[in-house]
């Protein structure tokens, strides 16, 4: 039997993975609660990030939300979020990603997470875009998702496929359009499997993975040569 320190490591590894991915698709339907409602509590503040969080009835696993600036104009910040077949060369523990359908505002693609000690996860998401104009030229982008696993491929053997999954982006121009201030909201239990109290653990874990991951993905120049398609 694993030990409670060993479970805490097992899940942190696992699941702060698991959160780093599931920005990828579209929440359907819902719409982002500002982080100061008093659903909201927060949890930590530092220069770079602050991180909420709120509970649902009947449902152990807290919703996270997470502010903070990050150093690029937002639609450069987008263009990330959209590379998709990129994840592999700066997500951790991605070993796969596919793209089954691309649209306008719209992604579908499948993932596969190799973490070590708890085993292989994926999913198959779908992302939605929409944007916003401001009086000043610059402009807001929403991205919301949430699971599409019967448009991707079949369950592997050996491999746990993620089901709850779902959240969203909001990217605000900041400092006349050369920064962004990232809101970023999600609730996922990374596949099961663990105490809900391992899973709300790592996947704080997992915000703070996420927000370092892209501040050091931005500085890919290709990122930078041309503004997404409204």
């Amino acid at each position: 039997m694993l030990s409670r320190k060993s479970n805490v490591r097992k899940g942190t590894t696992a699941f702060s993975i698991v959160c780093v991915f599931s920005w990828l698709a579209i929440l359907a339907g819902s719409s982002p609660a500002s982080a100061d409602s008093p659903d909201w509590v927060q949890l930590s503040k530092n220069d770079d990030l602050a991180i909420f969080a709120r509970t649902h009835p009947g449902c152990p696993i807290k919703e996270l939300r997470a502010v903070g600036a990050i150093d690029a104009p937002n639609w450069v910040v987008k263009n990330v979020i959209d590379g998709v077949e990129d994840y592999p060369s700066f997500m951790p523990y991605t070993t796969k990603t596919k793209i089954i359908d691309r649209k306008l505002n719209q992604i579908i693609s499948y993932l596969r997470l190799d973490p070590p000690f708890v085993g292989a996860r994926d999913i198959t998401v779908s992302v939605f875009s929409q944007t916003q104009k401001h009086e000043d030229g610059t402009t807001s982008y929403q991205v919301h998702w949430e699971p599409v696993n019967s448009l991707g491929p079949s369950p592997s053997p050996g491999v746990t496929r993620i089901t709850l999954d779902q959240g969203s982006w909001s990217l605000e121009p900041a400092d006349g359009g050369k920064k962004t201030i990232a809101t970023y909201t999600i609730l996922t239990d990374g596949g099961g499997g663990l105490p809900a109290f391992v899973i709300n653990f790592a996947n704080r874990q997992g915000v703070e993975n996420l927000f370092s991951a892209i501040r050091k993905q931005i500085g890919v120049t290709k990122y930078s040569q041309s503004r997404p398609a409204d």
